[in-house]
């Protein structure tokens, strides 16, 4: 490529979308409506004392939709019932199942607005996997900006009490057809 003098780039980008197939012009140059981005979101994480629930949400913002294809979770166990608390990440990837696992930590996943579950039933946290081999989604799932998304926790130990992070990997796009695209639909 050549070095980019004033107004060079777009000569650049001219040059490469001539000479280079749809299929390998970078997804992060060009027209602003057609550039996707990788992005991720994580839900805070609550402290889950033994036999209790909590909600997170994420919001996607709404400079682009989201496309959800990934997920991984790291999630903390608490060992002291009182101040000074300390916390120790479970490592998954460990086979000492007894100390390194949160079988008890479960999740639902829906979006807040349609109320659509993407679990038919509550998951144990176990099945996500951490961050060094996170669960890929047998279907990329889309979401349009402002949709909020929530997470179901429940603890259901009696003894544990645990702090989860989940984070969803993915990419952004803008859509600037969307209303166009929404205002075909009828309920």
């Amino acid at each position: 490529m050549e070095r980019m003098a004033n107004g060079s780039a777009r000569k650049t980008y001219s040059k490469a979308n001539n000479a280079l197939p749809a299929n390998l012009m970078p997804g992060n140059v060009g027209d602003i409506n057609r550039v996707i981005w990788p992005f991720w979101f994580t839900f805070t994480a609550p402290v889950l004392t033994p036999q209790t629930g909590s909600n997170a949400f994420i919001t996607v913002t709404q400079e682009a939709a989201f496309i959800w294809m990934t997920m991984c979770k790291v999630v903390f166990l608490r060992t002291e019932a009182r101040p000074p608390y300390v916390y120790t990440a479970i490592n998954a990837l460990l086979p000492d199942e007894g100390a390194n696992n949160a079988n008890d930590l479960m999740i639902s996943v829906r979006d807040a607005q349609s109320s659509r579950v993407f679990f038919g039933q509550p998951m144990s946290l176990d099945q996500v996997g951490p961050a060094e081999e996170p669960t890929v989604l047998p279907t990329s799932q889309f979401f349009l900006p402002n949709t909020t998304i929530e997470c179901v926790y429940q603890n259901n130990s009696t003894v544990n009490t645990y702090v989860p992070f989940i984070t969803f990997f993915g990419y952004r796009m803008r859509v600037p057809e969307a209303q166009a695209i929404l205002s075909t639909i009828t309920g």
